[in-house]
């Protein structure tokens, strides 16, 4: 009996599992996943992140797409952020889907063309091959958040490991980049499906783990109010942000400014320049 009810649960979070991957591409076509490895050519995680790999020196070098100027420290930030950025909006959407925390079987780094209003841009992109684990019989629903946070950070840890000797940025300041990364996609996810207050619940209780190197005092979600005019007079906004606890240096770059969101801001200055952000997204 229990063997068919485990067979069946696993069943349905395959079916879950596909359809949230289906999800996933819908809505952040920036990242993409397979969860059958016969598809298309994938590498796996250790090759792809090895010393002096073509892989590698790929992966920085299309970081100066985002700004002139760049030193290796920041190539190392920008691409730890949007490494784990993408790896963050995989793992947490099959997660909010099945309770599952996939794990990396494999990757690559592509081109795609990515819509940009009414036209497209030739960008790159991660491409994960994913692996569901079995459900373990009798696993509680609240060992879930400490079973994600010990595989994301295995995941992450020899891409730190491996930056932080090739580009010299410190390993703490690689993890607060990659704990910003997630708890943003939480956010992300969560809003656009419906659910985030459950999503911010979830990622707080991943990133706040006293002893995890996911763990930052300054990351913290933060609701933003702001009024624009209308014809009756006001209308009150109001919507929840992300506070970073690292930095990408973006600042160091050539014309290179602070992110709104930037740990290194006062925090009224943060929430000056996300009221304006919030005021300038509701006329659009």
């Amino acid at each position: 009996m229990q063997q068919r009810q485990g067979r069946a649960s696993s069943a349905a979070s395959g079916e879950d599992a596909a359809a949230a991957i289906e999800w996933l591409a819908a809505a952040f076509p920036e990242v993409a996943c397979s969860s059958d490895a016969s598809a298309a050519k994938f590498i796996p995680a250790t090759a792809f992140w090895r010393d002096a790999s073509a892989s590698v020196e790929a992966c920085l070098a299309y970081q100066n797409r985002f700004a002139s100027g760049m030193d290796d420290k920041v190539r190392a930030a920008h691409l730890i952020a949007f490494y784990s950025h993408q790896l963050s909006l995989v793992t947490v959407t099959v997660f909010l889907a099945t309770g599952l925390v996939p794990e990396l079987a494999g990757l690559r780094f592509e081109s795609y063309l990515r819509p940009v209003g009414e036209r497209t841009l030739e960008a790159s992109r991660f491409h994960f091959l994913v692996e569901l684990p079995q459900i373990a019989a009798g696993a509680r629903p609240e060992e879930a958040g400490s079973r994600f946070r010990d595989v994301f950070v295995a995941q992450l840890k020899p891409v730190i490991t491996l930056l932080s000797r090739r580009c010299g940025l410190s390993v703490r300041a690689q993890w607060r980049l990659a704990a910003d990364s997630l708890a943003g996609a939480f956010l992300e996810i969560g809003r656009r499906q419906g659910k985030e207050a459950e999503a911010i619940a979830h990622a707080l209780a991943i990133v706040k783990h006293q002893g995890s190197p996911l763990f930052t005092r300054e990351l913290h979600y933060e609701e933003i109010d702001a009024a624009v005019p209308c014809n009756d007079g006001e209308r009150a906004l109001s919507q929840t942000y992300r506070m970073r606890g690292g930095c990408c240096l973006y600042y160091r770059t050539d014309a290179g400014s602070y992110c709104d969101s930037c740990v290194l801001l006062r925090p009224e200055i943060r929430r000056e320049r996300l009221r304006a952000h919030l005021r300038e997204t509701a006329r659009e």
